[in-house]
């Protein structure tokens, strides 16, 4: 419990957030959730009301389309995780989070964190720097998308996230880069990254 709080203080540190009390109050109302392999943080159709930290574990971010799941991101230790969307607009998720780990998570409610922006500035930085970050991830990964040829894809993807192919199945893995899991093979075997 002890290393969890250190790293969510130690996130919080490197956002900005540096007020000892301002952080105490925020672990304080944080509740500890363990979600084991195969099991959802929140489904398709449901209302996203919670913020999670995950300290340790990998989640699958996905949406379902004709019975298949087309991975929009991966999570792995040491972030902030949540349906952004129906978080903000307290409307159904259209994505699916999974663990694809055993993973120990912290969440704190939605009413709870707005308390927060509502009275203090430093918070509402917090939340902003939040956003601009998941805006410039996103934007990033479309250009990839558009402009990078699959290799470069790959290639950056291992530099983003060096523990993956230990963490979420390959044919996931081919779906984040927007490739066949055939072709993924390919790849790693042309690059030697087997």
């Amino acid at each position: 419990m002890q290393a969890q709080q250190e790293q969510i203080k130690e996130f919080l540190k490197r956002s900005g957030i540096t007020n000892e009390e301002d952080i105490q109050h925020f672990l304080e109302n944080g509740k500890t959730e363990q979600i084991s392999k195969g099991d959802y943080l929140i489904r398709e159709g449901q209302i996203c009301k919670k913020l999670y930290f995950l300290h340790h574990g990998a989640i699958s971010v996905f949406v379902l389309m004709d019975g298949n799941e087309h991975i929009k991101d991966f999570s792995l230790n040491n972030k902030f995780i949540t349906s952004y969307t129906s978080f903000q607009t307290e409307r159904p998720s259209l994505i699916h989070l999974r663990a694809e780990q055993d993973c120990a998570l912290t969440s704190w409610n939605k009413s709870f964190l707005n308390s927060l922006t509502k009275n203090s500035i430093h918070w509402t930085e917090f939340a902003k720097n939040m956003a601009d970050y998941l805006f410039m991830r996103k934007e990033k990964r479309e250009i990839s998308l558009l402009l990078d040829s699959a290799e470069t894809r790959y290639t950056n993807f291992l530099k983003d996230y060096p523990q993956a192919f230990q963490a979420f199945p390959q044919y996931l893995i081919a779906s984040y880069l927007g490739i066949r899991p055939q072709s993924l093979s390919r790849i790693r075997k042309v690059l030697g990254t087997r």
